[in-house]
């Protein structure tokens, strides 16, 4: 039997997680045609990214009636990955109207500042907020991946997802040393690209809580299937 997460301490798990990326309508319909135990045996969160599956909310909300599953709600800046529009008012219009289904949501870092309302609403609802930052092309100096994690505190998010391009060895062996020391955050710590899968085993043991892999096609590279990231986990 699937080890279910609690929705109420998410970020409190001892344990990595594994996240499945929803992001398109064939992995939607995939997971929407399982039962609960299905999906907990599946991953232990579902991402929706609400910027590329472009539902209505109404229709989404219908799609999940009696998922027990923690959810992570997305609608991603396009300039970290995404297909919503710049303007943070209607990024944050998608993921509103389906706050109440949400154990978690993503704001990217950048959108911090002008998200404040998102953010205090999540806080309202007992939502809590994980602060995200991405790098395609390279992964940045260490001052810079904590100026990230101290930005997010700073913010008053409650947990920060970094994703960086690992171009050679010593930039997994950085997140690694970073992922590996004390924070007052939770951090979510993975790599892209040819030494990606392997990030996401190492930073996983290392103490990265949310690991993600995908449901249906990859959305990112150097991301595993998340069934087998869930076992592969389990293993470590």
């Amino acid at each position: 039997m699937a080890q279910l997460v609690s929705t109420k301490n998410l970020l409190f798990s001892s344990r990595p997680l594994a996240v499945g990326v929803v992001a398109d309508s064939t992995a939607l319909e995939h997971f929407t045609s399982l039962d609960n135990a299905s999906r907990a045996n599946l991953c232990d969160v579902a991402e929706l990214r609400l910027d590329q599956l472009k539902i209505p909310a109404a229709d989404l909300r219908a799609m999940l009636a009696g998922n027990t599953l923690p959810l992570l709600l997305t609608a991603r800046h396009p300039a970290e990955g995404g297909q919503a529009p710049e303007d943070p008012a209607t990024r944050a219009a998608m993921i509103e109207p389906l706050l109440d289904l949400a154990t978690l949501i993503d704001i990217e870092l950048r959108s911090a500042a002008q998200m404040q309302g998102m953010i205090q609403k999540a806080r309202a609802a007992g939502v809590p907020v994980v602060g995200s930052f991405h790098d395609f092309q390279a992964t940045p100096a260490d001052e810079v991946l904590r100026g990230a994690v101290n930005f997010a505190q700073q913010a008053g998010l409650d947990a920060v997802k970094i994703a960086t391009y690992l171009n050679t060895q010593d930039d997994l062996a950085r997140l690694m040393k970073l992922t590996g020391e004390n924070h007052r955050l939770r951090l979510s710590v993975m790599g892209m690209g040819p030494w990606g899968r392997v990030s996401r085993l190492v930073l996983a043991k290392c103490g990265s809580l949310l690991n993600y892999g995908f449901i249906g096609a990859s959305n990112a590279p150097g991301q595993w299937p998340v069934a087998r990231l869930k076992e592969l986990i389990a293993e470590l």
